[in-house]
């Protein structure tokens, strides 16, 4: 009967990717190759004794090599956790896996799949925003607001001084607004931050974003004229230690 030197001779196997063949083999399915082909020698022409040796040494070091790369592996693994805990109760700015830009603080660190994935307490940002817009340079209020279970209205407040802002074009960008189950109207004051806060758009429950561009004369002629329960809300967003961008260590 044939050998299968061809699998386990003495020679490096090399795929047609290039790769050695031996790096991506199980020590287990190695073993069980080598006894397969030694059950199923020919009987008049066996396994020469040199030839069983190269086949121990290559086991020796596809063992070896397992070993080290599961060495390894927890020696990343414990640096990557290392550095994730001491970022707890640091403000980060991160991309989440469906690439949401969030700014938050970090609560917590979790292990997924061999990864650490850091839980942050979001809070809601305002920014000037690339987009040209109609907004005159001041200090704005807004107020989001959504109808809630029976009948109730809630909402969030939100402030915007250009002041802050560097590059200001006349738009304001907010992130990080919660989620709701009904849809959230945009309500907000002129450039002087008082007076009547009227409409400016609605957003589908689950938007958490939201672009202004809206000049004062522009804002729409309904005004906020119920009195919302303000809530205060601790949106959450988990994010990968490698989407980090940005890290203002906690005091």
């Amino acid at each position: 009967m044939s050998q299968i030197s061809s699998a386990l001779g003495a020679g490096s196997a090399t795929s047609s990717t290039g790769k050695d063949a031996f790096n991506d083999i199980d020590l287990n399915v190695f073993l069980q190759l080598m006894i397969t082909e030694l059950q199923n020698q020919d009987p008049l022409n066996p396994l020469e004794n040199d030839e069983l040796l190269a086949q121990i040494s290559q086991i020796r070091e596809v063992g070896a090599t397992d070993k080290l790369t599961q060495t390894l592996d927890a020696v990343l693994l414990g640096q990557n956790v290392s550095s994730a805990t001491n970022l707890i109760g640091a403000d980060v700015v991160a991309l989440t896996d469906d690439g949401q830009r969030v700014t938050g603080n970090v609560r917590r660190v979790t292990i997924a799949d061999g990864q650490p994935t850091l839980d942050l307490a979001v809070d809601t940002e305002t920014k000037a925003s690339a987009t040209e817009g109609d907004m005159a340079s001041g200090s704005y209020v807004y107020d989001v607001v959504w109808d809630g279970p029976n009948g109730a209205t809630y909402g969030v407040q939100v402030t915007a001084n250009t002041a802050n802002f560097s590059d200001f074009k006349g738009s304001i960008q907010i992130n990080n607004l919660p989620e709701t189950t009904g849809d959230k109207r945009i309500y907000r004051t002129d450039k002087s931050g008082s007076g009547e806060s009227r409409l400016i758009g609605s957003l589908r429950g689950t938007a958490a974003n939201m672009l202004d561009t809206v000049s004062d004369a522009n804002r729409s002629g309904s005004a906020l004229t119920e009195s919302p329960i303000l809530v205060n809300f601790a949106r959450k967003a988990s994010v990968s230690l490698k989407n980090i961008s940005e890290i203002n260590p906690p005091d």
